[in-house]
């Protein structure tokens, strides 16, 4: 035996892993499986108290039938639908992977959490708007990557603007800054440029009008949508802005940066949203550049976005329900005649089309789930505790279809909106949000839409083709999936 020889009797005394190779490595994937399984096990038991559906997987959790069944029911709503139809009643828990999620559609728990400042809306929220007009912005995907080193960090896009700022202390003072531009009777004030809009829009559609040719009325939504928010943030701009989402934000400063130059110098300005959010701004000394910037950006989104694709819906179920159609034009024929414009009165008085785009919304809104994450030291929904941390998310789309709070929720029924019928409340029905994050531009949308609609109807007869089936997708908003091609005729007066 010489000094590099192990003696027989102390190889008893040495740890097997030290002896095979690698045994090292699989001690440490052994350790490293058993803590996680403990973690698992434990998040488990910490929501045991809520309801939960039956797991499919102890590591996945109810990934796999969350799969299953979006694969069988093809869209969100019928996703949810079976989720609480199958699985529970108004309120429970499921896990992806390591991670809860608190589900529900009990008003008195979305008149709970919506009523308190201290529970903020959940991160993960702000993917839903990472996809815009067909590009993937990955704000959340690049977040995590950052931190743990793997890229570069992303250029800044919607950055801190007003949906996607997180801490109510912070979007308080902002909100406050731009309310007064979006109140009801200040966008009266903008009516000219959105029928200016509706000219363009309708000469647009013109040349197709044939009776035969196919339009993409989504698409053709779109754009008049588009020119609307355009000219009312900078009118001199608007043709900057068609297909310049990767531009945005340049585009965007220099229009800032030019409004607050003749702001500041005296000279004379359009009295648009950008002035006026702008005068407000200079006047407090509280928004920087960037900050602008990330609400130019944000208006702009969001102010074309879900009345394009709220119409485009409208169409469909239009054309879908003759009745419905035949009231409308009735409704149009009677409050704007032969005229080529709808003005401040005439809004007041399309009542009829105001609950038709109601019934739109409430059959489909814009966003499926209102999400939001449960304060420091959790928070009691339906007499269940909500440990700190846990996204809960409110289900809208199920909400407004069940018949424990509509009368035949499948069915489209604009009445069901009219003035002298009892109405759901606020924590029931609410398509643009709830509480002190509800939408800013909900008085925009509407005003919006029913001018476009109003016009549209008085001047084309649009034709949905007989077999077209209505699909749903969830991208930044809910909307139809497809073009939605219809084939449009004159109408003459």
């Amino acid at each position: 035996m010489n000094m590099f020889t192990t003696p027989p009797d102390m190889l008893g005394s040495i740890p097997w892993w030290v002896l095979y190779p690698g045994g090292g490595l699989l001690l440490l994937v052994i350790t490293a499986f058993l803590l996680f399984s403990l973690y698992v096990a434990y998040i488990h038991w910490k929501y045991s108290h809520i309801p939960s559906p039956k797991m499919n997987s102890f590591f996945l959790g109810h990934i796999p039938s969350m799969i299953a069944m979006r694969e069988q029911s093809g869209n969100e709503f019928e996703l949810f639908a079976n989720l609480v139809g199958r699985w529970a009643e108004h309120f429970f828990v499921v896990f992806f992977l390591v991670k809860p999620l608190v589900l529900t559609t009990n008003p008195d728990a979305v008149k709970r959490v919506a009523s308190d400042e201290k529970i903020s809306k959940a991160a993960s929220t702000n993917s839903r708007i990472s996809s815009v007009f067909g590009k993937r912005l990955v704000a959340i995907f690049h977040h995590y990557m950052c931190f743990i080193g793997t890229f570069e960090p992303h250029p800044r896009f919607l950055g801190q603007g007003l949906v996607t700022i997180l801490d109510y202390e912070t979007w308080k003072p902002r909100r406050k800054l731009y309310d007064p531009s979006f109140k009801r009777n200040s966008l009266k004030d903008y009516l000219p440029v959105f029928n200016e809009c509706v000219d363009t829009f309708l000469e647009r559609l013109r040349p197709h009008v044939d009776g035969k040719t196919e339009v993409p009325m989504k698409e053709a939504f779109h754009e008049a949508t588009l020119d609307a928010i355009s000219k009312l943030l900078h009118p001199k701009e608007t043709e900057m802005y068609h297909g310049a989402v990767g531009a945005m934000r340049r585009i965007g400063r220099d229009c800032i940066e030019k409004r607050i130059k003749a702001v500041t110098s005296g000279e004379e300005v359009p009295n648009d949203i950008l002035t006026q959010i702008l005068q407000i701004s200079i006047a407090n000394k509280t928004v920087d550049m960037e900050t602008l910037v990330d609400d130019f950006v944000t208006l702009y989104i969001a102010g074309q976005e879900t009345t394009a694709n709220t119409l485009s819906f409208a169409i469909i179920l239009i054309q879908q329900h003759p009745e419905v159609l035949d009231s409308l034009l009735s409704e149009i024929a009677d409050v704007i005649g032969d005229r080529k414009e709808v003005t401040g009165d005439d809004l007041d008085k399309l009542k009829y089309t105001e609950q038709v785009i109601q019934e739109v919304l409430r059959m489909y809104p814009p966003v499926s789930t209102m999400t939001k994450e449960s304060p420091k030291g959790g928070v009691t929904l339906c007499s269940y505790y909500v440990p700190a941390g846990t996204l809960m998310s409110f289900v809208t789309s199920l909400m407004c279809r069940n018949p424990e709070y509509f009368n035949d929720p499948d069915t489209f029924d604009p009445s069901r909106f009219d003035a002298g019928k009892s109405r759901p409340g606020p924590f029931i029905y609410f398509p643009f949000s709830v509480g002190h994050r509800s939408c800013i531009g909900r008085h925009f949308a509407m005003i919006e839409a029913k001018v476009i609609l109003a016009r549209l109807l008085q001047t084309f007869k649009v034709t949905l083709p007989p077999s077209y089936k209505l699909v749903t997708e969830q991208l930044a908003t809910q909307q139809p999936k497809g073009n939605v091609a219809c084939t449009n005729h004159e109408i003459v007066h």
